[in-house]
């Protein structure tokens, strides 16, 4: 949207193309412009699409990758939130083992994989931004694969609620976490994880709020991870 100046009007989706790049208003009009807005419902598959070679930065919403076994078990490797990338990353063409699904009503911007390989060569804020990323996410695979192996399910259900309390300056999980959600993440069943959390407030590490889950004791809650 272009307004009275002849300039792009700064809306929420072009701040947060700001500050996912790490750039200007004038890039992030640019690369705004070179994607294809989306939307996707809840439960609806986000990744692959038809067009397998894309990548999309989720502007709203949340969605999640998955892998699926042969039986029907998953494994949730990540959640993805606004201002992430992604898809095919690189247009590397790779098969692909996992998916990406929303887990609520959530919207995207969608890129050509070259489109986005293009304004990494011309923006190195934009390689820089997709490089921390791809970093990031493979640092939280990892320490997945660490926790499956090493820690207990009550210890995996801690650590995931350190990450989620992390994303918020006042360490309140907004929205309070859907438990079969929540089990799926960390390899669990649904009852373990409403034992733990429930043992969790009863021992004042964690605090039920109206508008979410709140970490009373941090260093409390990251000893119980051992």
């Amino acid at each position: 949207m272009v307004g009275a100046t002849g300039q792009a009007q700064d809306t929420p989706d072009r701040a947060l193309v700001r500050e996912a790049f790490g750039c200007d208003g004038a890039l992030a009009e640019t690369i705004f412009r070179a994607g294809r807005l989306c939307s996707f419902a809840r439960g609806q598959q986000a990744w692959p699409l038809s067009e397998p070679d894309v990548t999309l930065l989720l502007l709203g919403g949340k969605v999640q990758e998955i892998a699926y076994g042969r039986d029907g078990d998953t494994l949730v490797l990540c959640l993805i939130l606004p201002g992430e990338l992604f898809g095919n990353l690189l247009g590397d063409g790779l098969e692909e083992t996992t998916l990406i699904e929303a887990t609520e009503a959530s919207r995207g911007a969608q890129f050509a994989a070259d489109a986005l390989v293009r304004l990494m060569e011309s923006y190195s804020c934009v390689a820089m931004a997709v490089t921390r990323q791809m970093a990031r996410r493979l640092q939280l695979v990892r320490r997945r694969m660490v926790e499956s192996v090493l820690l207990s399910a009550s210890g995996r259900i801690c650590a995931e609620l350190i990450r989620l309390a992390e994303r918020a300056p006042d360490r309140v999980i907004r929205p309070i976490p859907v438990l079969s959600e929540l089990a799926v993440q960390v390899q669990t069943t649904r009852e373990t994880a409403s034992r733990t959390i429930s043992q969790l407030e009863k021992r004042g590490i964690l605090r039920r709020d109206p508008d979410g889950l709140a970490v009373v004791a941090p260093h409390r809650l990251a000893e119980m991870v051992y």
